[in-house]
């Protein structure tokens, strides 16, 4: 699996998590792994960003490092300041073995996801409640690729 690859994958989890919950998308992590893709819902996702760093250290010491997870995904609705106004956005950060992360957006609008910018890499202080998946990612073994599959 590529990081484009990646990319597709975690918006199609976004848009199928806005499909399918009426009212916020939920918080998720994505994992790619290399049988099947899990999609693990958050719910009661705190807002403060050192519960969620929290919620995520566990998150990624039970599932993602005993999988040996190289990449992973999050997604979150949040709301992004357009100058004059807020807009709803499903945000997706996604994340892969020592290549770092890159976050994109798609506004949402009456429960719908419009098109989502280009990725765009994150830098590492900003959101840092994520820091945990990206360590766990970068712990994982395997070849070049981001799932460790060797194409």
């Amino acid at each position: 699996m590529t990081v484009d690859e990646l990319q597709t994958l975690c918006q199609e989890a976004a848009r199928d998590l806005a499909a399918r919950y009426e009212g916020p998308t939920p918080a998720a992590v994505v994992l790619p792994l290399a049988g099947s893709t899990q999609v693990a819902t958050l719910p009661d996702f705190p807002e403060d960003d050192h519960d969620r760093h929290q919620v995520l250290s566990h998150f990624a010491a039970d599932r993602m490092v005993p999988a040996g997870a190289p990449c992973y995904g999050f997604i979150a609705e949040a709301e992004l300041d357009a100058g004059d106004e807020a807009v709803d956005v499903v945000m997706v950060v996604f994340g892969a073995r020592q290549r770092g992360s890159w976050v994109t957006a798609a506004p949402v609008a009456e429960g719908t996801l419009g098109q989502f910018s280009e990725a765009e890499q994150l830098d590492p202080t900003a959101l840092p409640f994520l820091q945990p998946l990206q360590h766990a990612a970068d712990l994982a073994q395997g070849g070049d690729d981001v799932i460790g599959t060797g194409s």
